[in-house]
């Protein structure tokens, strides 16, 4: 990453350059050797997780190529419009190698098609990724004037899904086997892959930068896409059945991959000039803490099923809802909580109730009742995780009854600006 930022600096027919000096070829790679090692060093868990890892790769480059082809038209100039179809190129180079690893070494499919089918591992939080690339994909290659559009499209392409998400998935596996000295064809591709997505990002940053400094709807469109698609970011590498050994056979820990990931989301979104705290789930996230120790507390949120994957109805646990109330606390509107008179009051229906008091300038969340609360919020602890972390509308909620509220008419009246 640390050569990312000069790389930003440079013009684009700089970066151009580059692509023609560093080009490779993913047919001339020799998998022979993997091929006979594949069985012999690596055990049936690694060899499982080496095929999810790479088969959720070459389902994100396919979709990262779609995109990247349709921006080529909608670059707002001869050099970034060059520079994207050199892209193409690698995203096309790039589906080759990974088709070839999973087929000639990992022993999916026959043809290109049926190891496609046969890699169709994507997790739930991917997979809502690339269909959200795959729309605003297609709504670019319709109005290619739309620089707010080609901005979105850039950071999901290139700052996203190429700058963060393809990284730990990238990283573990590959530091794992060049240590052990073993699949050579797969670290010397996977080693030219990075160099080019270097490249992809340093461009994308260039780009967005050029983006969002020329108009305010421009960076307008790309904190909504992000604040659209972070909370996703925590579902794309999670496990089969949540099976920790995935990662823990090449000798990393969800954690470590969690916080690697959270720590190049922040250096990613900040290098385009946007802060952190703008988005509502990384402002609810305690930022005083280690990268190590927030994504800890991720894990706990995604083991009880609060985020990574909506499908799941969350089961919070003690130490989830202390998480829950501890970003509550620390984001609610302290005006309008101490203009209530008393505290507000959790009452879940299935555990044990919770209390929000003002002491001071903060607010603090502890368990128990409140004594004589200014408002009762009465539901499931399932249904608050959900309200919490942004995946359940309270609105709806109070429509559906599944949330009721108890206090006096002006302090009800004060709750939508409690909250944001």
């Amino acid at each position: 990453m640390s050569e990312e930022a000069p790389r930003a600096q440079r013009g684009y027919e700089s970066l151009y350059r580059e692509w023609e000096e560093a080009s490779w070829s993913a047919t001339h790679i020799d998998f022979s050797i993997d091929a006979r090692q594949w069985g012999a060093e690596l055990s049936e868990r690694q060899r499982a997780s080496a095929r999810w890892n790479y088969a959720m790769f070459l389902t994100g480059v396919e979709t990262v190529a779609r995109a990247v082809t349709g921006a080529v038209d909608a670059a707002p100039d001869w050099s970034s419009s060059v520079f994207l179809a050199a892209q193409a190129a690698d995203e096309a180079r790039q589906r080759v190698f990974l088709d070839r690893f999973l087929r000639e070494v990992a022993e999916q499919g026959s043809d290109r098609g049926s190891t496609l089918r046969a890699s169709d591992h994507v997790t739930w939080g991917f997979r809502q990724i690339l269909d959200e690339l795959d729309r605003t994909g297609d709504a670019l290659r319709k109005r290619p004037q739309e620089r707010e559009v080609l901005a979105q499209v850039v950071v999901l392409t290139h700052v996203l899904i190429e700058g963060v998400l393809a990284l730990p998935g990238q990283y573990f596996i590959q530091r794992y086997v060049e240590g052990r000295g073993i699949l050579p064809g797969l670290s010397s591709g996977l080693a030219h892959v990075a160099r080019d997505e270097a490249r992809h990002v340093a461009f994308g940053i260039r780009l967005l930068n050029q983006l969002t400094r020329s108009t305010r709807d421009c960076r307008d469109a790309v904190v909504e896409m992000l604040d659209r698609v972070v909370p996703w970011t925590v579902g794309v590498f999670i496990p089969p059945h949540l099976d920790h050994s995935y990662v823990e056979c090449f000798d990393f820990t969800l954690k470590e991959i969690f916080a690697y990931g959270l720590q190049s989301l922040e250096s990613r979104i900040s290098s385009v000039g946007v802060d952190p705290e703008e988005l509502y789930l990384l402002a609810r996230d305690d930022r005083s803490l280690s990268y190590e120790e927030r994504a800890g507390r991720l894990l706990t949120l995604v083991e009880a099923g609060v985020i990574g994957d909506d499908r799941r109805e969350p089961q919070p646990n003690r130490e989830a809802l202390e998480i829950l109330f501890d970003a509550t606390a620390r984001t609610i509107d302290i005006a309008v909580a101490r203009s209530l008179g008393g505290p507000i009051e959790w009452k879940l229906t299935d555990g044990e109730p919770w209390h929000l008091v003002v002491v001071n300038d903060h607010a603090e969340a502890k368990p128990g009742t409140a004594g004589t609360p200014a408002l009762t919020l009465e539901l499931s602890s399932a249904e608050w995780a959900k309200i919490a972390v942004g995946r359940a509308d309270p609105r709806r909620a109070l429509l559906t009854r599944r949330l009721r509220v108890h206090g006096a008419w002006p302090a009800k009246t004060r709750l939508p600006k409690l909250f944001g």
